[in-house]
């Protein structure tokens, strides 16, 4: 059964071993440490067992979001993991009262796109180039609140 919480600092060698299973430049264990140093961060863990499945990292300011990274273990991908993650954190936002969330995802991530766009995310634009090791463009992607 899957189990969905907010992560603290005491998660970062979970996160940083799954990004770099999943990222060309991952963040390390010490950069996630201070990313939970600030109250503007904050992460959703999903849990199967004891193995983390997929987490996502958010920074705020003021009433707006801004997802880092998203990220789902090769093992648990298209099992809805990824999804509660999402919506755990758009009520995370919901509760901190931001009524702006955006995030970048590459051109080619059809199922992030999608899940994305079910969560009513729109594409505002575009980033040329945004991403290296592959170079790739990325969609900005909006969700206001409603």
């Amino acid at each position: 059964m899957a189990r969905v919480i907010l992560g603290d600092k005491s998660h970062a060698p979970l996160i940083a071993s799954l990004e770099a299973c999943t990222f060309t430049h991952p963040q390390s264990e010490g950069s996630l440490a201070e990313f939970f140093a600030s109250e503007r961060n904050f992460a959703v863990l999903c849990f199967e067992g004891d193995e983390l499945a997929s987490y996502c990292t958010v920074t705020t300011v003021l009433d707006e979001a801004q997802i880092i990274n998203v990220a789902t273990s090769e093992h648990y991908k298209r099992r809805g993991c990824a999804h509660m993650v999402m919506t755990r954190v758009l009520e995370e936002c919901e509760k901190r009262g931001i009524t702006l969330i955006s995030l970048e995802v590459r051109e080619s991530n059809d199922p992030a796109i999608s899940l994305y766009e079910k969560l009513g995310f729109l594409t505002a634009g575009k980033r040329k180039d945004f991403y290296r090791e592959p170079r790739e463009n990325a969609l900005v992607m909006i969700k206001n609140s409603d």
